[in-house]
């Protein structure tokens, strides 16, 4: 896996799991929200500038955008923002150096669906 594969998982993970939005970091970085999709698909890379800003507005260091599991934050710290085991955390990103592309997105797919299911029934609970 490339440095630009592991960049545009990570910003797409990013979008998935956290409140931030394609068009909220186009707007913070001055690019068109089509060069921020360009940058989570992997056909465009952020210059210098653009790359430490986007991990400013993460939040992250710049070595989790481009390294493997090196580079990932503690786990128990995703965990519990996740909601998840730090087992479970551990799991998907061993299996995020080792599987396909094809089960990768399976499982991006698949976690999206969960997190918009929690937010959905969060959202339901709130409104009573």
């Amino acid at each position: 896996m490339n440095q630009d594969t592991y960049f545009s998982r990570r910003l797409h993970g990013l979008f998935i799991v956290t409140d931030a939005t394609r068009s909220g970091l186009a707007k913070r970085l001055k690019v068109p929200a089509s060069t921020v999709r360009a940058w989570e698909d992997g056909t465009q890379a952020p210059n210098v500038y653009e790359f430490r800003e986007i991990a400013a507005y993460f939040g992250l260091p710049y070595d989790w955008f481009l390294d493997g599991t090196d580079g990932l934050p503690e786990s128990w710290r995703v965990a519990e923002y996740l909601g998840l085991s730090e087992d479970v955390v551990e799991d998907l990103a061993q299996l995020s150096e080792t599987a396909p592309e094809e089960v990768l997105d399976a499982v991006d797919d698949a976690i999206y669906n969960i997190l918009s299911a929690v937010s959905a029934a969060q959202e339901k609970e709130v409104r009573g």
